[in-house]
């Protein structure tokens, strides 16, 4: 059972025009509880607290207030036909707005490519934990590495423990194979599921090199959420099943043996710039 995580965008929109919302994230509660905290700490902290947090500027600090205080928190699918909350949600894959996103291009894959979105695909979240593609989200501003406590966890992966893990290497479907996980998501987001992954499951992280340095692949931010949107896309056009199928990978990369490494159950997989 393959699954794929990528990292959130910091920008975001609602977007329904294309397609509506099929179902919502799998831990409404614990979003709840988190959406409850970032209030809590406008009103015992003001405006202040919040900017802290987010480590925005005014204009943006100003908006997203404004999407905490509109924030709905849902609790059932039903609701996705309610009119009031379906101007507030939209699917993730399309409400998403960044770098890797624009790279995957969903506006414009086929059917096929994207009902394997559907199934392979998860966008990790601080607030949600983690979304399918086609799960109602609504903006937020909220990063997994962002210090505030919620109860005893101390921070947001304290939080967030071992649920997320559990979400992306579950297979109702298929039980007896066991998850490889593919990640594509940045340090940030990769820390909350891959130090809590239990064997059977296994990992293969791609990394992406513009060059050398010391003998090892230099990586750069936005060449990097390029490369982990084109592959996406790649993915989905051709159905992989497989992570042996990864290495095939050649949009603007090669794959570099040489450089991929191999511990236990885990892997790196490098490619450099062509």
């Amino acid at each position: 059972m393959l699954q794929v995580i990528i990292s959130p965008a910091k920008q975001m929109q609602v977007d329904s025009d294309i397609f509506a919302p099929s179902g919502i994230p799998p831990f409404p509660a614990k979003t709840e509880r988190l959406v409850d905290e970032l209030r809590s700490i406008e009103k015992e902290r003001g405006s202040a607290g919040l900017k802290e947090l987010w480590r925005v500027n005014d204009a943006l600090l100003a908006e997203n207030i404004e999407r905490l205080h509109e924030f709905i928190c849902i609790g059932d699918s039903s609701l996705l036909s309610d009119s009031t909350v379906a101007r507030h949600v939209g699917p993730a894959l399309f409400s998403y707005v960044g770098i890797q996103y624009r790279s995957m291009a969903p506006d414009v894959l086929g059917a096929d490519a994207l009902d394997w979105l559907q199934g392979h695909l998860w966008v990790l979240s601080a607030l949600y934990g983690c979304v399918r593609p086609f799960d109602a989200v609504q903006p937020y501003r909220l990063e997994m590495a962002a210090k505030m406590a919620v109860g005893e966890a101390r921070n947001l992966y304290a939080y967030w423990g071992a649920d997320i893990a559990r979400a992306v290497c579950q297979a109702p479907e298929r039980e007896e194979e066991p998850a490889v996980l593919v990640n594509l998501a940045s340090a940030e987001y990769a820390k909350a599921v891959l130090p809590q992954l239990d064997p059977p499951a296994t990992c293969v992280t791609c990394v992406f090199g513009e060059g050398l340095k010391n003998g090892k692949p230099v990586q750069r931010a936005t060449a990097s959420k390029i490369a982990r949107g084109s592959m996406v896309r790649w993915m989905a056009e051709r159905g992989v099943e497989s992570a042996s199928e990864l290495e095939r990978f050649d949009v603007g990369y090669t794959f570099f043996p040489e450089l991929s490494v191999a511990e236990g159950p885990r892997r790196t997989l490098v490619f450099m710039r062509s």
